[in-house]
């Protein structure tokens, strides 16, 4: 049941926030299985492959393909060619990004201006996807954050999109990250996790979709942004905490 829990947990943080999937699942697989921190990073791709798979369920014809793939092939070389870069920067400037982005990313979800409409989608999608990618992939590799903690507020503050639209394109693009991230450590992923614990960590994942399900038509759409912007916030919070903790 350890992990079910661990697809459930993930799964209703992905479906709410679109983002922290990881910086949850992380700290849920070292404190439950006993797992090292280098195992469960490798354990935490698969259920947030689970979780942002069951939330775009009925939503995936929402995602902008467009800035979903040209991000995550941006961010993907980004992140291979900044590993260097690990090796130069100080941690005292890693900290401090992070503490720029957190402000920044809470800033933007409570903003009332970038949220109170959608803007029309501008020219340039493609290049704008392929900077934020590559700016992306270089943020993830200095500091470990989730990407989709810094992912929604580019979208609602670079592509224009409310919370809610913004939403499964960040879901789409942290599948295809994580999924391409699981390929090539499966050999890995298997031999720490039996398909008997796979199938539990999906049925958790399962479970936090259909309880969302039923629970999200209940709340009003005012109620449901705030339910949103603060468990964004906490996860955010959360997550630059704990990488500053490791990092000072």
């Amino acid at each position: 049941m350890i992990y079910a829990t661990i697809g459930l947990f993930v799964g209703v943080i992905m479906g709410i926030t679109g983002a922290g999937g990881a910086m949850i699942s992380i700290p849920l697989f070292i404190n439950l299985t006993g797992t090292s921190l280098k195992e469960a990073t490798v354990l935490s791709l698969v259920a947030v492959v689970f979780g942002t798979a069951v939330n775009l369920i009925g939503r995936v014809f929402e995602v902008n393909k467009k800035i979903a793939i040209s991000m995550s092939v941006a961010g993907a070389i980004s992140n291979y060619y900044s590993l260097p870069l690990k090796e130069i920067v100080s941690e005292f400037v890693i900290a401090a990004l992070l503490t720029v982005i957190g402000i920044y990313s809470i800033w933007s979800v409570w903003d009332r201006k970038s949220n109170s409409h959608t803007l029309k989608e501008e020219k340039r999608v493609l290049s704008k996807a392929l900077i934020a990618g590559a700016f992306l992939g270089v943020i993830t590799t200095l500091t470990g954050l989730g990407g989709g903690v810094i992912l929604v507020p580019i979208l609602i503050n670079v592509f224009g999109k409310t919370y809610e639209e913004a939403l499964p394109t960040s879901l789409g693009t942290i599948l295809l990250i994580s999924l391409t991230a699981f390929i090539f450590q499966f050999k890995t992923a298997f031999s720490l996790i039996s398909f008997t614990q796979l199938a539990l960590l999906a049925a958790g994942a399962l479970i936090a979709y259909g309880l969302l399900k039923v629970l999200l038509k209940k709340i009003t759409e005012a109620k449901l942004l705030l339910i949103r912007r603060t468990v964004f916030t906490t996860v955010t919070i959360y997550s630059v905490v704990s990488v500053i903790i490791k990092v000072i």
